[in-house]
């Protein structure tokens, strides 16, 4: 099967390309190489190198370009794929939250450009990735028909390209599947997300600094979200949302004191209450993914952590 992903050499995708194309699936990976202020150009380089080093480079097609950028665009889908994977999308919510401006016409833009271009090529499947954002606050158990009220703007772009995708669905009969990661961290991840500062704050000895340390994410190890979006596109199930996480939440204060204790550190912890850009979260409800997708993460929080911290101290520099 051929795929085309967007946002390929992200932390996600790239993941999911090591694994298609183990499995013998060949893929078109569409990617701008930006790296929005986060990281140099080199370090980026250095760290798509580590990223995309399993890849078979022989079933992968490379498409630099602006999802936005016709003629990129149209490169990446004369190759004809089979299904289309969406990742690409600003890395930090907080992003598009600072600068909706130009935040909310890319992250809308970009997914009405790629729902055209698969209809007109005659994509079987669209894969949305979008994000548990769209929840806004929510509680333990949140299924995936559950009441959506972002509370951020992010999570507002992100819910509107779900009705897009879905409109698009019906109208042009276009198969899709909407994936809702929450909390995704590991081996590749840039500096500025919370489990990495965490973790550079505590080999540190730096003071951990908590908006609400009550506050529940469900963090999802790098693998299993991005195994959970590769069964989500290959299975024969469409026209519906999966919430692929690890399916149990954590507060800000345990992840701290996980990290302080993994790394040995002396860091001290200060909760300086809530953010108001980010809404208060806790476990999604995977059910459905474990019943129609056969899903099933296999990385705790602690065995995902360690490996991390592993990973943090190999490529320390």
């Amino acid at each position: 099967m051929k795929f085309l992903i967007t946002g390929g050499l992200g932390f996600i995708g790239s993941k999911i390309i090591e694994k298609l194309t183990t499995d013998g699936h060949s893929v078109i990976c569409l990617d701008n190489k930006e790296t929005y202020g986060i990281i140099s150009k080199d370090a980026l380089d250095k760290l798509i190198g580590w990223r995309t080093r399993n890849w078979d480079r022989n079933k992968v097609q490379f498409v630099q370009g602006d999802i936005l950028d016709r003629m990129a665009c149209l490169k990446a889908f004369k190759t004809h794929p089979d299904v289309v994977i969406h990742l690409a999308t600003f890395p930090r919510a907080k992003i598009v939250d600072e600068d909706p401006v130009v935040g909310v016409p890319k992250v809308i833009d970009t997914t009405t450009n790629l729902l055209w271009h698969s209809t007109k090529f005659r994509v079987k499947k669209f894969v949305y990735i979008s994000s548990s954002m769209i929840y806004g606050d929510f509680v333990d158990g949140t299924k995936e028909d559950s009441n959506t009220k972002p509370k951020n703007i992010y999570g507002e772009a992100k819910l509107t390209g779900e009705r897009l995708t879905k409109l698009f669905g019906k109208r042009d009969n276009l198969d899709y599947v909407i994936v809702r990661p929450s909390g995704v961290y590991g081996p590749g991840d840039l500096p500025d997300r919370v489990v990495s500062k965490f973790f550079s704050n505590a080999m540190n000895d730096s003071t951990i600094t908590l908006h609400n340390g009550k506050n529940k994410i469900d963090f999802t190890y790098r693998q299993d979200a991005a195994y959970g979006i590769i069964k989500a596109s290959l299975s024969d199930v469409v026209n519906t949302s999966f919430n692929i996480t690890a399916g149990n939440a954590t507060s800000l204060r345990t992840l701290a004191e996980k990290i302080i204790s993994i790394t040995g550190s002396k860091s001290k912890i200060e909760d300086i209450g809530d953010h108001s850009l980010y809404p208060s979260r806790g476990t999604l409800d995977i059910t459905r993914a474990k019943e129609l997708l056969g899903y099933a993460p296999q990385f705790s929080l602690d065995q995902g952590l360690e490996s991390y911290y592993d990973w943090i101290r190999q490529h320390s520099s």
